[in-house]
């Protein structure tokens, strides 16, 4: 007798470095198409420009840049659609956004969050970095500083937003925020514990290679960008629509 068929493949996409808000969008297009049924779970990873987010929860006053500064520093900052405070996204960061319907049998938002979390683990692993979760701050932690900020939203059983982790971002532009409202932990990089410089681009196996084995399921990299831009098209009037509605249970950053 043959075994039946195993757990449905993640779809795993390279996007490069892409603005923060036209991803945003892009996100609540690419979650209404997964609902529909027109594509399948996917992880979207990217980086941005410098971008600061504060999520439904946050204060502006965890950031200590007026616009003017902004501008200075050459970021931008815009109140999103995810939980939590306030955390700050830029290049040489790998932003792993995960477009998943959860299922009418596994609508556990914390157990999706701990397979999050252990993909970080995993991945810093390989590098030879040890990390943790701690119960009291959310994000992974490399003693008392934070190495990925995660946090995601669900709407209609399909989660969005992800996970950022630190590979080589300018560190600097944590040291203008209070990052996630926390006042009295640091902020560290991939590149830093492993004392060499490192590519996002080397990180995107190790890193798929771990969300495989967190979720127990297979990661596929048969789509491109512009594949998710054509699927994505039809829906984009209801991601303009959703930016305003109320999300499900969020995880914050």
């Amino acid at each position: 007798m043959s075994a039946g068929p195993g757990p449905a493949a993640v779809q795993a996409v390279w996007a490069g470095r892409q603005p923060y808000l036209e991803t945003w969008a892009f996100q609540r297009a690419l979650a209404a198409a997964r609902r529909a049924g027109a594509m399948p779970d996917l992880l979207l990873l990217v980086e941005h420009p410098p971008t600061y987010t504060i999520g439904r929860h946050g204060s502006r006053s965890n950031l200590f840049l007026d616009v003017a500064a902004l501008a200075a520093v050459g970021a931008t900052c815009h109140t999103i659609d995810r939980g939590g405070d306030i955390t700050f996204h830029g290049p040489g960061q790998l932003v792993a956004y995960a477009i998943v319907d959860l299922g009418d049998a596994e609508r556990s938002v914390r157990r999706f969050v701990e397979q999050l979390e252990l993909t970080v683990i995993q991945t810093l692993a390989g590098f030879g970095v040890p990390s943790e979760i701690d119960p009291h701050y959310p994000g992974v932690w490399v003693g008392m500083e934070k190495i990925a900020a995660l946090g995601i939203a669900v709407t209609r059983r399909v989660t969005y937003h992800g996970v950022a982790l630190n590979v080589d971002p300018d560190l600097r532009y944590f040291d203008y925020m209070f990052p996630c409202g926390i006042r009295d932990r640091g902020v560290t990089s991939l590149c830093r514990q492993v004392g060499h410089p490192l590519a996002i681009e080397e990180v995107l196996e190790p890193l798929t290679a771990a969300f495989a084995a967190a979720f127990a399921r297979p990661v596929r990299h048969g789509l491109t960008f512009e594949d998710l831009a054509r699927a994505a098209a039809p829906f984009a009037a209801i991601a303009h629509a959703a930016r305003s509605a109320v999300a499900e249970p969020v995880v914050p950053h």
